[in-house]
Order: structure tokens, then C-alpha cells, then sequence
């Protein structure tokens, strides 16, 4: 069957009738529509989809650093510390589920900070069997260390925490610290390099160096095991720093 472009311009009978002598010569023999149609012409240009747009984080207001501050003052044990976290609201993040507050035995000499939850627990499914793994090589566990986190809920998405819901959690942190009092820090992923350090320069530039903790407390950053998990190359470097840790705990 032939096809011809509802382009062709019909000016007169004369015209028409000529049209269709040149359509049947063609060897049209189906009316496929009403209107003409152009099936010859080009197709249209497809059009991009809009990008999606990306739910805005909320943040936690200014004054929420406030009242973290003033929910500190009387929390004198790490079960008042925990209590004190579940009654905070001036995040956001408090309504996207319950806490995890921490992980492993308080007044361990290593204390392991990662930037936020899982939806599981405090460094949880891969990544918490992947640090487990890592903790057993340099002969550690999760009983033998103490596990926590920047902020205690987990965020929409699993992104990283926003700069606020991290300022607004920090009062609880630096209580946290005190009273879990390690001997030494291991910063897993660059947010909780740079927050517990003071010093933003990327967890490539800071991973394996001892750095003076923001919080009296000598901090080894290094890679978080969700990035391990999706640069495996890095596991050696993330060996290198696990021996370091590990001579200072020798050495201690």
C-alpha cells in the first residue's frame, strides 16, 4: 500500500480529480483518516523530560541549637543523654522515625562516629556487616567499640545530613563524646571528618592522619564503609588507616 504526504496542496476540481488519478497510479487503496496527515514529514522533536523536582530540605531552625543546648545541661549519664534525644524535636529529621541513639559499649578506647543512620540502626545491613569485617581485622567488634552518629535519625532518602540538622545535633554529640569518653576517635566519611575536626578539606586529604578532635579527642578520619561499598578500591586505603588505629591503641 502507498502512502503520500497530507502535504499536497488541492487548489480546483481539476486539481483533485488529477490528485487522485496520482494516488490510485501510486497504488493508495485505503482512506487511513478524515484529515490529511504529513507521514512523510520528520518527526516531531522528542522533548526532554523536566527534572524532577527535588523535595526541599527543611532545616532546622536556628533556635533548635538552642534548646539542644539547654536539653544537655542535665543529662549527666548516657541514658539521660538518650532520653534527652528522644524528647528533642527542633529537627527535622525527628519525623522521619525513631532515633538511634548508639551502638556498642560505652567506655570502649575507640569511639566510631558516621555521619547518619540507616533505616536499620546506627550503621546497619551492608555497611554494618562490611564495618564488622573491618573492626575483626584489626581485632575489634562492635562489643569492643562504641558506634554513633552525627545526627540520630536517619534522613530522607539516606542522603547525607544537611549542614543545619548537623549543627542542631552537635550539643548532643559533644555530651555524647564526654561521657562515652573514648580514648581516641575513628571519623567515618568526610561529614564527620570535617565536623569533628574543624577542618572541611575532604575525607581523601584528611583520611589516615591524627587530627586534634574538636572535642578533646584525638580523631582518625577515614572512609565510611556506604563508600567502601561503592569504591572497593579504597579498601586498602581504608586498611592502612585501620592499622594506624590500631597501633595507637597498642601503643595506649
Amino acid at each position: 500500500m502507498a502512502v503520500v504526504s497530507g502535504a499536497l496542496q488541492i487548489h480546483s476540481n481539476a486539481q483533485a480529480l488529477s490528485a487522485l488519478a496520482w494516488l490510485v497510479d501510486a497504488g493508495v487503496d485505503t482512506l487511513v483518516d478524515d484529515a490529511p496527515y504529513a507521514w512523510l514529514a520528520p518527526p516531531a522533536p522528542v522533548q526532554a523530560p523536566p527534572p524532577p523536582v527535588a523535595e526541599p530540605i527543611m532545616p532546622c531552625e536556628a533556635e533548635a541549637v538552642v534548646e539542644a543546648r539547654a536539653a544537655v545541661v542535665d543529662a549527666d549519664t548516657l541514658e539521660a543523654l538518650d532520653a534527652a534525644v528522644r524528647a528533642f524535636d527542633g529537627c527535622t529529621l525527628a519525623a522521619h522515625g525513631a532515633p538511634f541513639f548508639a551502638d556498642g559499649t560505652p567506655g570502649s578506647a575507640v569511639m566510631l562516629i558516621g555521619d547518619a543512620p540507616s533505616a536499620d540502626g546506627v550503621i546497619a545491613g551492608p555497611a554494618g556487616l562490611l564495618l564488622d569485617r573491618m573492626l575483626a581485622a584489626i581485632g575489634l567488634s562492635r562489643e569492643s567499640a562504641y558506634i554513633a552518629n552525627l545526627v540520630y535519625w536517619p534522613t530522607p532518602g539516606g542522603r547525607p545530613p544537611a549542614a543545619a540538622e548537623i549543627a542542631a545535633c552537635a550539643p548532643f554529640l559533644a555530651r555524647h563524646i564526654e561521657l562515652a569518653a573514648p580514648k581516641v576517635v575513628l571519623a567515618l566519611g568526610g561529614a564527620a571528618a570535617a565536623a569533628l575536626t574543624g577542618i572541611d578539606s575532604g575525607i581523601n586529604r584528611l583520611r589516615g592522619k591524627w587530627q586534634a578532635g574538636a572535642h578533646g579527642v584525638a580523631v582518625l578520619p577515614t572512609f565510611h564503609p556506604d563508600h567502601l561499598l561503592r569504591q572497593p578500591a579504597h579498601k586498602a586505603l581504608a586498611w592502612h588507616d585501620l592499622l594506624t588505629l590500631k597501633a595507637r591503641l597498642t601503643d595506649a
